[in-house]
């Protein structure tokens, strides 16, 4: 009594296959190609079909090992002896248990470009917070977060319907600690890098790489360390969507959630984890930021689309209302942390899963290290959801 135990458990887990996927049409293809060759690829840019094919870097190698990592942490006792040092007065607090990651597909890729050759300066690096927006598109909900409303439902009528819960499927039995999965990250563009810190950048600096220590897989990474700390564990399914063929990563990442939710039905969140790419008219590129704890990081856009005959989402209700849960927690625990939600006619495979958004973190113009701390804030922003909503159905 009265000592820290812990316990370190890893297990490898079942093999997961690489997915394959179809390719779009000409037309696109060259229409994206000219995008690409612009220097700038981004979720929010291009269209469900994203299809761009280049890559500066080597092939890239995956490894389709899956891991399953947990840590069982008892929290120290405390010792209650007034009047007597008798251990027997000693009362030990509840085991914590932390989540377990389960990583499928990870990438073996080693990304061994000398980027200390780029120096030419193409155009300037612009250090700025998205802060609070006044026009008509704008939603302002409770905590002062906002949405960008560009479809024609009324602003009126999504702000009625942004307090309320999304239904999420059941977390009735959920219990923190528990080994079942709530959460799924993955990455429909997993190759999406970021350029290093600086007034200026040269524009033949690769923005993409195989290696998933330098590319958003180590913000998802770092989003299910923050939920397993929380007691949440997650799946961080890695596959690598756009490489070597940019062309149907959007089919391929499809396949993948549909692989992932049947293999671990808990999964109640599935949350595609991009960077943006904002290039200006100037040629000067933004690196949305805030100070979060006086620590940089890169700013959060959360993207959810609403339902048309063009984009067929039938329960793009349930995801708003995820979308504005998240948005009101960020805003309510790190304030100008996330810019407004983009509430627009995009799928994004929202419409495959209740409970999907796709989530920018940064853009090209952020430094890694400003986007993995976002992954780790955006992390506890999630886990206060599950929380809630666990909450709610247990009462």
């Amino acid at each position: 009594m009265g000592k820290l135990k812990s316990i370190l458990i890893g297990a490898a887990a079942i093999c997961c296959a690489i997915l394959s996927g179809t390719s779009t049409v000409a037309g696109d293809i060259l229409r994206n190609a000219a995008y690409f060759s612009a220097g700038v690829v981004s979720a929010s840019d291009l269209p469900e079909e994203n299809n761009v094919n280049s890559q500066r870097n080597s092939g890239t190698s995956v490894s389709t090992e899956s891991t399953v990592s947990s840590v069982d942490t008892v929290s120290t006792t405390q010792s209650q002896s007034e009047s007597s040092s008798s251990e027997e007065n000693s009362q030990s607090e509840p085991v914590q248990r932390l989540g377990q990651v389960i990583t499928l597909n990870r990438s073996d890729g080693v990304d061994n470009e000398d980027y200390s050759k780029y120096t030419e300066k193409s155009g300037n690096i612009l250090r700025y917070n998205f802060g609070y927006f006044d026009d008509p598109n704008i939603i302002t909900l409770s905590s002062g977060a906002q949405i960008r409303n560009l479809t024609d439902n009324s602003n009126e009528e999504m702000l009625a319907v942004s307090e309320e819960l999304p239904l999420l499927g059941d977390f009735s039995g959920f219990e923190l600690g528990s080994d079942e999965p709530q959460v799924l990250i993955y990455h429909t563009h997993t190759s999406e890098s970021f350029l290093p810190f600086g007034e200026s950048y040269d524009s033949d600096y690769p923005i993409r790489s195989s290696d998933s220590s330098r590319n958003v897989t180590a913000v998802g990474d770092a989003i299910c360390e923050a939920l397993a700390k929380r007691g949440i564990s997650s799946v961080h399914d890695c596959t690598v969507h756009d490489y070597p063929m940019f062309t149907g990563a959007y089919y391929r990442s499809a396949d993948t959630i549909l692989n992932d939710i049947k293999k671990y039905p808990s999964i109640k969140i599935a949350i595609d984890i991009h960077r943006d790419g904002i290039v200006n008219a100037d040629g000067s590129v933004t690196a949305p930021v805030s100070v979060i704890d006086g620590k940089s990081a890169a700013q959060l856009m959360i993207i959810t689309g609403c339902d048309s005959p063009e984009t067929e989402i039938p329960d793009y209700i349930q995801n708003f209302k995820l979308a504005c849960l998240l948005q009101n927690s960020a805003e309510k625990a790190y304030p100008t942390l996330a810019r407004p939600i983009l509430f627009d006619y995009r799928n994004y495979n929202q419409s495959l899963f209740v409970g999907d958004l796709l989530i920018e973190v940064g853009s090209q113009g952020n430094t890694l290290e400003e986007a993995v701390y976002s992954g780790e804030l955006l992390g506890n922003i999630l886990a206060d959801a599950v929380e809630r909503l666990a909450q709610e159905q247990h009462q």
